[in-house]
């Protein structure tokens, strides 16, 4: 048996000042927070022994007293550094390779095991070195970038500061930036260690943040704050989830009004549940239904941004975001390995969706940057833009994925009460599930803009590399 997880992202770096970085493995902690120390013994060669424990704090100690030498497998200077580990009945490999693309670098990470007992390592050994890829790539820019405002480099350009920087979306967003050289600063209620420089809010009124901002001579702006809306649809739930988005919003905007000068982007996170519950196609220039529930919050997020002091400002209205490590994954493919994968309600309720990958590259349109570095940039207007996959599916077609991805042939439907039933259980919302909506990204296609995951198979099949 064999579990790999592979994983890529570009640096606006020439590959030896990456390398510089990953073959010295004592800096491995330093921009892997899995890993809690790590060398070599003697020099980085083919064949030379060396140790790395996990930081958990119980498998770490475990991992110092059981586990054997690793082994370097390959070493290709500038290029390639391959460490092997036996485990019981296999192995674990630990690859990273470096190959120049254009004016930067690819990085790519892969970490594989073998054995009969692959997956159950691949979970307590493998998932936590390649959990948070995003955050460790831009740790590892930290470290092999160039000291800000030297002659041979640094970020330069707009100040990019991102309000609900910390979640998920957040934070691949940032790191994407911060690894195509950008200047990056997170708004948080809370300081935690971060790979980001970041200053404190409270979300609802001017303080050193705003002054910060204001002063910043090229700004852009991303507003992405507000809870999960991953929780049961209650009158109070709603209440909050409305406050936790229309409040931080409506600081920014005021705020906004008080700077130097307007923001030069200003990209506003949305929902394409503001279309409701329907079976219809939905664009930008449809008319949003006026119906309650979570469609109405998202109606009041989208007027608390009305005021917004820059020059470009664009709406991005984001279905059901897709990674390995979204939580919406991880609560879908618990439910079907537990066999309840098969269609949920009717089946026929529409599914709008985007891979991570292609969100990143809209978000990064929205902010008037090139998708992806090296690609033609892609000219975006003023307002709505709808962040779905331009081949939505039914929720039929959706579970048959999943059941794919997860290795179960058959699947128990859930009818929609004993589905609502389980949500209680859960405390979810099962509206999420329920609701059809059919989301079209109608400026995106008319912009150029191209997906590198369209349809869902593709977009299944990277989640499984």
């Amino acid at each position: 048996m064999t579990w790999q997880r592979t994983a890529s992202q570009w640096f606006r770096l020439p590959a030896d000042r990456l390398w510089a970085v990953l073959e010295r493995l004592e800096l491995w902690p330093q921009w892997n927070p899995a890993v809690g120390s790590a060398a070599v013994v003697g020099s980085l060669r083919e064949g030379a022994a060396g140790h790395y424990s996990p930081s958990h704090a119980l498998l770490g100690p475990l991992h110092r007293r059981t586990a054997p030498a690793f082994r370097v497998a390959a070493v290709e200077p500038g290029r390639r550094i391959a460490i092997s580990q036996p485990q019981p009945g296999g192995s674990q490999t630990i690859e990273w390779s470096l190959e120049e693309r254009g004016e930067g670098t690819l990085f790519t990470q892969r970490v594989s095991l073998t054995g009969p007992l692959a997956q159950q390592f691949g979970l307590t050994a493998g998932e936590p070195l390649v959990r948070g890829f995003a955050a460790q790539c831009a740790r590892l820019y930290r470290l092999a970038a160039p000291t800000e405002g030297t002659d041979d480099g640094g970020p330069r350009g707009p100040l990019t500061a991102i309000a609900g920087g910390s979640g998920f979306l957040g934070t691949i967003l940032a790191s994407n930036l911060v690894c195509d050289g950008h200047r990056v600063v997170v708004l948080s209620r809370a300081l935690r260690p971060s790979p980001f420089e970041q200053l404190r809010w409270d979300g609802r009124a001017r303080g050193a943040w705003s002054e910060r901002l204001g002063a910043e001579p090229r700004l852009n702006v991303v507003n992405m704050a507000g809870l999960s809306l991953d929780m049961p649809g209650t009158p109070e739930n709603l209440a909050k989830l409305e406050a936790t988005r229309v409040e931080p919003t409506r600081a920014l905007v005021e705020a906004s009004g008080t700077w130097e000068r307007p923001a030069e982007h200003w990209l506003q996170q949305s929902a394409v549940g503001i279309y409701g519950n329907s079976p219809e196609a939905f664009d930008e220039s449809s008319a949003v239904p006026d119906v309650p529930g979570l469609a109405a919050v998202v109606r009041a997020w989208e007027a608390a941004f009305d005021g917004a002091a820059a020059q470009r400002r664009v709406v991005l209205r984001t279905g059901v975001v897709l990674a390995r490590e979204a939580a919406i994954l991880e609560r879908l493919t618990t439910v079907a390995r537990l066999g309840g994968s098969g269609p949920l309600g009717s089946g026929e309720q529409w599914f709008s969706w985007i891979h991570a990958t292609d969100w990143v590259r809209a978000a990064r349109a929205s902010l008037g940057l090139a998708p992806a570095p090296g690609e033609e940039p892609v000219a975006l207007p003023n307002g709505v833009v709808n962040a779905t996959s331009p081949y939505p599916v039914q929720n039929r077609e959706l579970m048959a994925h999943l059941r794919e991805f997860v290795g179960m042939p058959v699947g128990i439907p859930a009818p929609a009460p004993l589905l609502r039933v389980a949500a209680t259980v859960l405390r979810t919302n099962p509206d999420l599930a329920l609701d059809s909506v059919r989301a079209l990204p109608a400026v995106l296609r008319a912009a150029g803009f191209g997906f590198d995951y369209p349809q869902l198979a593709g977009a299944f099949r990277e989640m499984r590399a």
